[in-house]
């Protein structure tokens, strides 16, 4: 059975949670009574999963196809936007990420936001070339966005892209900066990130300097040890 994107396999059932067993009973048909007993639980208790069900499933329920997938996550909560792509199988990942692949440039602002963010929570490497765009975008939502996505990809291949965005300016985009180049551990800015902690006058920004130039020293500190224990 089917509906929206929900694709109910029975046969894979020992993979499911006992939430997802009942929530997929309900969206056949089955009412709270009837779920109660097929699967010995209290009605209270189905009730609980079939709720949980509905969140976590709302969007991909609603949904026919990929592309509403998509335009449902751009506008949906943070929150919303987590629980969807956590529930989402692999093949369904792949889909959505070559959806973004094959449409970024058609998209407006809006959308690229929702792209990047995608990209940076699925991990995608192979995706990182529309991250380069949205790092020089227009907008500097898509900007900071996709920054912030460079550091979840922990990427070095992507060190230069964030160096780069150090000259943005929009001091925020050059905050998540900082922040993904402490977690790629990109050593090659750390001059550069030492000079704008002394300029700057923005708090936030001196923060992130902070932290990333600890981060480093505690990287060299830790290669420095190794060395002297071989």
């Amino acid at each position: 059975m089917k509906k929206g994107l929900v694709n109910i396999k029975w046969n894979d059932i020992e993979d499911l949670s006992n939430e997802d067993i009942s929530y997929f009973l309900f969206l056949e048909g089955k009412s709270i009574e009837v779920i109660s007993k097929i699967r010995g639980l209290e009605t209270s208790e189905v009730q609980r999963h079939i709720i949980e069900g509905k969140i976590k499933y709302r969007l991909l329920s609603k949904s026919n196809n990929i592309e509403e997938l998509f335009h449902s996550i751009a506008t949906a909560g943070k929150q919303d936007k987590l629980r969807v792509l956590n529930s989402l199988d692999d093949k369904t990942k792949q889909e959505i990420l070559k959806f973004v692949k094959d449409r970024y440039i058609q998209m407006s602002s809006k959308d690229k936001e929702a792209a990047v963010w995608i990209v940076g929570e699925l991990r995608d490497v192979n995706s990182k070339g529309i991250l380069i765009k949205g790092s020089v975008h227009k907008s500097f939502n898509v900007r900071r966005l996709s920054v912030s996505a460079i550091g979840k990809l922990q990427d070095k291949d992507l060190e230069m892209t964030l160096i780069r965005a150090l000259d943005d300016s929009n001091p925020q985009v050059v905050t998540y900066a900082i922040g993904s180049l402490a977690k790629i551990k990109g050593k090659k800015a750390k001059e550069k990130i030492e000079n704008l902690k002394h300029k700057s006058d923005k708090a936030y920004i001196i923060r992130a300097a902070d932290k990333y130039l600890e981060t480093i020293d505690e990287e060299n500190l830790g290669i420095k040890k190794e060395e002297f224990e071989v």
